[in-house]
C-alpha cells in the first residue's frame, strides 16, 4: 500500500498519540500538538483516506479515529523509528542480571519481571529446550511376530516408545539391521529431512512405516517445544483501559493463563534472527484477536533455547516493545552461552 508522505506522517501521529493517550484522536488535536502547517479541514481529509484505506477508524459516535489492526501493522512495518535502549537503560536491565543468581531459572523470572516493569504489560519467558527436535538415535524391539516396540531418541535426550504392527513377520535379526541401517542414514535429521517410502514390496512396507513413525514423533515434539510460560505483569494489563469492562476483565485473565498461553503463542512467526509482532487478528481466536504479541528466541543457534516476549492490548508501544524485548533476548542468550556453553 502506497500512501504519501503527508498520510504516512498523519498516521504515525494517530498510532503515537492514541498510544499514549488511549483516547481517539481528532484533527484539531494533531494540528495543535504536532505543527503541522495544515489546517484542520485538511487533516480531516487525508484522516478520511486513511479511513477508506482501512488504516484508521471511527470508534462509536467519537469525533476522533484510532488505528486498525491493519493500521497499527503498516505503523510497525514502515513507520516506526527503528529504537535501541539507551546505555543507561541497558547498564540498568544487566545489573539487575548480574545481581542474581547463575541459575537459569533465576533468569527467567528475572527476565519476565523486568519486561513487565518496563512495558507495563504481560511478560512471558519460557523455560529453554531444544528447539530442533532431531532424531539421535532408534531402536526395534520384536514383541511378536507382526508386533515390534520402537524406542527412539531425540537429541535433548528424551526417550519415546510405540508400538509398531507390521504387514509381515519380522525377526529381531532383520528389526536390528533396519534400525542400524536407519540411524546410519538419518541420525541427526529433523522430520522434515526424512523421506517417504514408497512401500511396493513387503520389508519395504515395514521400512516405511518405521521413518513415518520416527517422523510423527519429532514432529509431535517440535510442535510441543514451547513451554507453559512464566507470566509477569497481569496486573499491569488489567489496569489498561481497554480491560476496565468486568467481561473483558474475565476473557483476559483466561488469555493470560500460563496453560492457555503455551498454545496461544505464535512460534511459528518467531524467525531466529529477529523480533517478530504479531497484531490483533493475526492471533488465534478469542481475545487475543484484540492483543498483540511481541516476542524473540534467545539461546545460542542450534542449541537450546526459549521465547521471550510481551503480550498487551494492540495500543502496544510497538517501538519500545522490540527494543526492550531484543535487548533482554540478546542479554539472556549471552549467559546461557558464558554459563552453558553453545549446548
Amino acid at each position: 500500500m502506497a500512501l504519501s508522505e503527508r498520510r504516512r506522517r498523519i498516521l504515525a501521529f494517530i498510532v503515537d498519540d492514541y498510544v499514549d493517550s488511549a483516547q481517539p484522536v481528532g484533527s484539531q488535536s494533531l494540528v495543535d500538538r504536532h505543527a503541522l502547517g495544515l489546517s484542520s479541514a485538511t487533516v480531516r481529509n487525508e484522516m478520511a483516506a486513511l479511513e477508506e484505506e482501512g488504516l484508521i477508524k471511527h470508534p462509536h459516535t467519537s469525533a476522533g479515529r484510532i488505528p486498525s489492526n491493519e493500521g497499527y501493522r503498516y505503523y510497525v512495518r514502515s513507520l516506526m523509528p527503528e529504537r535501541d535502549l539507551s546505555t543507561q537503560e541497558q547498564f540498568t536491565i544487566l545489573h539487575q542480571f548480574h545481581q542474581s543468581a547463575r541459575e537459569l531459572e533465576e533468569w527467567v523470572g528475572l527476565a519476565a519481571s523486568v519486561l513487565s516493569n518496563r512495558m507495563r504489560t504481560v511478560a512471558l519467558i519460557t523455560q529453554p529446550r531444544t528447539l530442533e527436535v532431531r532424531l539421535k538415535q532408534l531402536q526395534l524391539v520384536e514383541l511378536s511376530e507382526t508386533r515390534a516396540l520402537l524406542v527412539v531418541v531425540t537429541n535433548d535426550a528424551a526417550v519415546h516408545q510405540h508400538t509398531l504392527e507390521f504387514p509381515i513377520h519380522c525377526n529381531q535379526e532383520q528389526l536390528t539391521r533396519l534400525a542400524n541401517r536407519l540411524n546410519a542414514e538419518f541420525g541427526g535429521k529433523l522430520a522434515a529431512e526424512l523421506p517417504v517410502r514408497e512401500a511396493t514390496e513387503p520389508l519395504g512396507a515395514v521400512e516405511a512405516i518405521v521413518i513415518a513413525a520416527v517422523a510423527d514423533l519429532l514432529l509431535r515434539e517440535q510442535r510441543a517445544a514451547v513451554e507453559a510460560p512464566v507470566v509477569e505483569g497481569v496486573r499491569d494489563l488489567l489496569r489498561q483501559p481497554e480491560f476496565e469492562d468486568s467481561d473483558r476483565i474475565l476473557d483476559t485473565l483466561e488469555a493470560v493463563d500460563e496453560r492457555r498461553l503455551r498454545t496461544a503463542i505464535p512460534s511459528g512467526a518467531v524467525d531466529p534472527s529477529g523480533v517478530a509482532v504479531v497484531i490483533g487478528d493475526e492471533n488465534r481466536e478469542g481475545p487475543y484477536q484484540d492483543m498483540s504479541f511481541v516476542l524473540a528466541r534467545y539461546g545460542p543457534p542450534g542449541g537450546a533455547g526459549g521465547l521471550v516476549g510481551v503480550l498487551g492490548p494492540t495500543r502496544l508501544a510497538y517501538g519500545d516493545a522490540v527494543a526492550h524485548v531484543r535487548y533482554v533476548s540478546e542479554v539472556l542468550t549471552e549467559l546461557m552461552r558464558k554459563f552453558y556453553g553453545d549446548e
